[in-house]
């Protein structure tokens, strides 16, 4: 989904096999805390019925616990989106640079 498409006019050349490497166990980690956000988002709505409808310690605790683990994986794919915005801002940064050469 996020990774470099392959011009099949020319062979991809080196940087761009780097990128592609670099970016794969970013996007599989994005993914999969994703899935991860999604379970748990899902989870939390239940508990929070349950609350609810029980108003007692036990839910309340419940539903605090999956609030604490959705805090965790959001912080989480927070710092692997930096990650990415690192990697694709570098990516740009060297691009720019190669036009900006290529055009004097």
């Amino acid at each position: 989904m996020f990774l470099r498409k392959k011009d099949n006019s020319q062979n991809p050349t080196k940087e761009t096999k780097i990128l592609n490497n670099n970016l794969k166990p970013i996007i599989k980690s994005i993914e999969e805390s994703s899935d991860e956000q999604r379970e748990i988002v899902r989870k939390f709505r239940l508990e929070m019925e349950n609350f609810v409808t029980e108003r007692s310690l036990e839910s309340c605790v419940k539903a605090l616990n999956l609030s604490m683990q959705l805090a965790n994986i959001r912080e989480q794919l927070l710092e692997t989106y930096k990650q990415y915005i690192s990697i694709l801002e570098s990516e740009l940064k060297t691009s720019l640079k190669n036009n900006g050469d290529s055009n004097k």
